[in-house]
Order: C-alpha cells, then sequence, then structure tokens
C-alpha cells in the first residue's frame, strides 16, 4: 500500500481534536472522491474503511450526500443482487421477531 506525507497549515489543523484524526478524514475523504469517479466499488469502500456494506452505503455515503448509484450496468446489476440478498436477510430477521 502506498503511503504518503501531507502537510496541513496550522489554520486547517486547529480544527480537529487531535492530529490522529486528520488522516483518518483525509483518508474517507479521498475514498468517497475515488467512489464518486468509479474507481472504488461499495464493497472495497467499505472494506477500507472497515465498515460494513450498509454503514458504507447508508452512513457514509448518505451522510456525503453521495448517491451510491455509480458504474457499469454489470457492476449495478451485482449491486442490485446484494441489496435484495441484504433486504430478504432483514426482511428474514424481522419475521422471526
Amino acid at each position: 500500500m502506498l503511503s504518503i506525507q501531507l502537510e496541513i497549515p496550522d489554520e486547517i489543523s486547529a480544527y480537529y481534536d487531535s492530529p490522529q484524526q486528520l488522516p483518518q478524514v483525509v483518508y474517507a475523504d479521498f475514498l468517497a472522491q475515488e467512489f464518486q469517479k468509479g474507481h472504488t466499488s461499495l464493497g472495497q469502500g467499505a472494506q477500507l474503511l472497515g465498515l460494513t456494506y450498509e454503514q458504507f452505503m447508508i452512513d457514509f455515503l448518505g451522510g456525503r450526500r453521495i448517491s451510491f448509484i455509480n458504474g457499469t450496468p454489470e457492476e449495478l446489476a451485482q449491486e442490485n443482487l446484494r441489496e435484495q440478498m441484504w433486504l430478504e436477510e432483514l426482511l428474514g430477521r424481522a419475521n422471526q421477531t
């Protein structure tokens, strides 16, 4: 994995609680942009951020107002299949209670 070093001006870093928070924010923003460009998938983004598929789709992308519908017809078909499986699992859990 490529590692880079960034210099963040004090005026900007002052907005964050700790210096350790900055790499996380930069990495998350980078992944959001890469998803919008089509360079990463929902599954890849979730894995790289340590989130579930649903957390990445709803919380991460939704919180940034980024549409999760982004990809080729084949990728969209695969994402649709995943969403159907997720929905069936969710409904199955709801019917068990």
